[in-house]
């Protein structure tokens, strides 16, 4: 089995980079695909970072920091992130890190 067709989100829309697609902003009408390339978080369903929605590369422009892996997040999640108080811009980094207690 190949991950071209792989599945179905919780939505009941089918998933895999075969699947055409349009970007889940609201306002955008991208055609895109739901593989992981376009996966809020990277990874299909939802993840520590991300949720469980596809958008181009315009509208998951946000990118998390964590233990050495980097993932690609939509604007919503990114401001939960912040707003969560476990995580910060990194100015210098340009991505969102985890606030470490020191």
């Amino acid at each position: 089995m190949g991950w071209g067709y792989c599945g179905h989100d919780k939505q009941g829309r089918e998933i895999g980079y075969s699947v055409a697609a349009i970007c889940d902003h609201e306002e955008c009408n991208k055609e895109i695909d739901r593989g992981l390339s376009y996966a809020c978080g990277d990874m299909h369903g939802e993840t520590e970072y991300g949720c469980e929605k596809y958008f181009c590369s315009e509208h998951l422009d946000n990118t998390v920091a964590d233990e050495g892996s980097f993932n690609s997040i939509c604007d919503d999640c990114a401001k939960a992130l912040v707003d969560s108080r476990e995580w910060r811009h990194d100015d210098d980094e340009g991505c969102l890190v985890r606030i470490v207690d020191v």
